[in-house]
């Protein structure tokens, strides 16, 4: 059995409404893959804010629901925070889903819908780093490709 190595992704961004990265990109290593094994966004400042998040391997849509059904779509959080008057404390709720069958040996891409404020969001997205077959990695790039390879 071959040892798993495993990598995180972290990092940070500032604004409101719709925002987007790209995290990955393709480095022409079909046969490296990575499993998402943990994926967590929160606001970084002291203030009543929510959003919802999603890890893909195609560009989303900024501001489009959160969708299951759409194969590229691995990865959903959702994160809210309220400021607790007078302590100067945040409650935070977070809820965090992950399609653990999903492997991405391309591009990975996270949006992030927020309140209206201008504010720092957190991520760190955790991976299993995988060495992909011939067949496993062209499976892999069917599923990239929103083409349903069953169950």
């Amino acid at each position: 059995m071959a040892k798993s190595t495993y990598r995180t992704l972290r990092g940070s961004i500032t604004g409101s409404g719709s925002l987007k990265r790209t995290l990955l990109l393709d480095d022409g290593l079909i046969n490296q893959g990575y499993r998402i094994t943990g994926f967590f966004v929160w606001c970084g400042d002291l203030v009543d804010v929510n959003c919802k998040a999603t890890l893909s391997s195609k560009p989303k849509i900024a501001g489009t629901a959160q969708d299951a059904s759409i194969n590229t779509e691995i990865a959903w959080s959702t994160s809210s925070q309220e400021m607790v008057t007078g302590t100067g404390r945040n409650t935070v709720s977070r809820d965090d889903i992950i399609d653990l069958d999903h492997v991405i040996n391309r591009d990975l891409f996270i949006t992030i819908t927020a309140s209206s404020e201008s504010v720092t969001w957190n991520y760190l997205i955790s991976m299993e780093a995988r060495n992909l077959s011939d067949d496993e990695a062209i499976l892999a790039i069917i599923r990239e490709e929103a083409q349903n390879v069953g169950a």
